[in-house]
């Protein structure tokens, strides 16, 4: 029935290097918190009362580039929180390049976090209250209210938590062959939370598949555990082993452990999953070999205007495309352009390239991927204002490359998408549950490949320019890019993350912190005149292109 347990594919030999593994990292884990609770209790954290909020280091960048250690500590989740644990996580995977994996991760450690301030907001609740947690009668006269005083409107115990000296501690390392996300509250979990946490991972582990997980969890009465379940569920098809996962307590920790391989073993359903992508990869059709001609014509110094309008008149629809792009606010002229002759001396070779590229590309979708047109509009949005980014910038020669990269930086998505539609409205569903978002779901589910990656190797299989290549694999990790190519990448993520933020997938407070000094947009005000400006123009685009 379905895909085989996962770990009865896992050699005894990593078994039990997992177990010793384990074992070590639970005795560097007592050494390096072990000033964790005199800190708390002596009241050495004054120096956060502000912010409530530890960086430690403050500049955990340099710290993770450099494979040192670093955490975030605070007392209650707030934006403020969220946008520094999102922003260090995304650093940490992006420079083992398993950034695919960054929104299960998220999800994951928000529900641990959740339930670790849930923990030590119990404690304080039952303190007041003068009750004993550990008493089976008390703790269910506590209970009763704990909810509704503690999580109402007018509760007030989550904003005591920091005085209480209840914190929480996100931890980062990165081991030779895995890395470790460590989530430690300084109170221990009692054993009858422990069991039922214990119970959860065992259940998520048991399905055969995550349709199976999905329809039981529904059916369970109080959706318990739901979130980490299914995190659990896309943990295990991507070959994570159960001992991924842990909750454990020395008596006075809660320590929870997220074990992370550099290299995730291969399932057979991820075995199967990525050989159908790179199937579908080997059957996208090669460039339209009229547009591929009409390229080698503009590429050729002795070709002339007529070559390359007569070449260009076979094909209607790039007609059309062209005088509609000569007639455009892009083009300055003093007559309507009406003749292929006038418009390609007016466009010039480079544009009629970079018409090309997006015309070839569009009937490639039309063709095969029609379904998917909404991502080919948000990336249509994208790449104007990656041209309008550029043309700022006073870089013509950029803004044409940058147009194309953003044009097509999505691409390796609708491949994805593409990939069996039934299984994946399946899952875009679950992810709806739980508001993971559904933009890099599949990539996370097992295929172990970034809808970036994937897009930059189809674009070398249409033999595209270098620039363009990297634009696109680099788009979502800017700061990983070459020098040579950080103009065009910066440029198509600043555009992206505009998109983002229209679609409410991104906030200021999370885009990447090098990509806004490097276009001296770390001011919020400036940042979004920026985003009114392009999108206005976008706007008064279409609506004239749309008359």
């Amino acid at each position: 029935m379905g895909n085989p347990r996962v770990d009865q594919n896992i050699p005894r030999s990593k078994k039990v290097l997992y177990k010793i593994q384990s074992l070590c990292e639970d005795v560097a884990i007592n050494r390096i918190y072990s000033k964790f609770l005199p800190e708390c209790r002596s009241g050495k954290l004054e120096g956060a009362i502000d912010t409530q909020i530890i960086l430690n280091p403050v500049d955990f960048k340099e710290a993770i580039k450099n494979g040192e250690d670093c955490y975030v500590q605070f007392s209650r989740m707030t934006l403020e929180v969220e946008e520094k644990l999102i922003k260090m996580l995304h650093r940490f995977l992006e420079i083992h390049d398993i950034l695919y994996l960054k929104d299960v991760l998220l999800t994951v450690l928000k529900e641990v976090i959740n339930n670790s301030i849930k923990a030590n907001a119990k404690r304080l609740y039952f303190k007041q209250k003068g009750l004993d947690i550990k008493n089976r009668d008390q703790y269910r006269s506590g209970m009763e209210d704990f909810k509704e005083t503690v999580f109402g409107t007018e509760g007030t115990i989550l904003g005591e938590l920091h005085d209480a000296k209840l914190i929480v501690r996100v931890f980062f390392k990165a081991l030779p062959d895995v890395l470790r996300l460590s989530v430690i509250n300084n109170i221990p979990i009692l054993d009858e939370e422990l069991k039922k946490v214990e119970a959860r991972l065992k259940k998520a582990y048991s399905y055969a598949d995550i349709a199976e997980a999905f329809d039981d969890v529904l059916d369970d009465s109080e959706g318990a555990g739901l979130g980490l379940i299914m995190a659990l569920m896309l943990f295990k098809n991507v070959g994570f082993p159960e001992e991924s996962f842990t909750i454990d307590t020395d008596g006075k920790l809660t320590i929870t452990k997220i074990v992370i391989p550099k290299k995730a073993d291969q399932t057979e359903f991820s075995t199967q999953i990525a050989n159908e992508i790179m199937e579908e990869v080997d059957n996208i059709p090669s460039f339209p070999e009229n547009i591929m001609e009409i390229q080698r014509l503009c590429a050729n110094p002795e070709a002339s205007v007529r070559d390359i309008s007569d070449s260009i008149k076979r094909d209607p629809g790039l007609i059309t495309a062209l005088l509609k792009l000569a007639n455009s606010a892009g083009y300055i002229t003093a007559k309507r352009i009406e003749t292929v002759e006038e418009a390609v001396m007016i466009i010039g070779t480079k544009g009629i390239n970079m018409l090309l590229v997006a015309t070839g590309v569009q009937k490639i979708l039309d063709a095969r991927y029609k379904k998917f047109e909404t991502i080919w509009k948000n990336s249509s949005r994208t790449a104007f204002y990656s041209q309008r980014i550029a043309m700022q910038m006073r870089k013509a020669k950029l803004a044409e490359f940058a147009y194309l990269a953003a044009l097509l930086s999505d691409i390796g998505k609708i491949v994805l998408l593409s990939i069996h539609p039934d299984k994946i409205q399946r899952l875009s569903d679950l992810a709806g549950i739980k508001n993971m978002g559904d933009s890099n779901l599949l990539e996370e589910i097992s295929l172990g490949i970034s809808h970036s990656t994937l897009g930059s190797l189809i674009c070398k299989k249409w033999k595209f320019n270098e620039a363009l290549i990297k634009a696109i694999e680099f788009h979502h990790r800017p700061h990983m890019a070459a020098e040579k190519y950080k103009d065009i990448v910066y440029t198509v993520y600043l555009a992206y993350t505009f998109t983002e933020i229209e679609t409410r997938n991104m906030r200021f407070e999370i885009v990447d912190e090098d990509a806004l000094e490097y276009f001296n947009l770390t001011n919020k005000k400036d940042f979004e005149l920026l985003h009114k400006i392009l999108k206005e123009a976008y706007e008064s685009y279409t609506s004239m292109k749309n008359q």
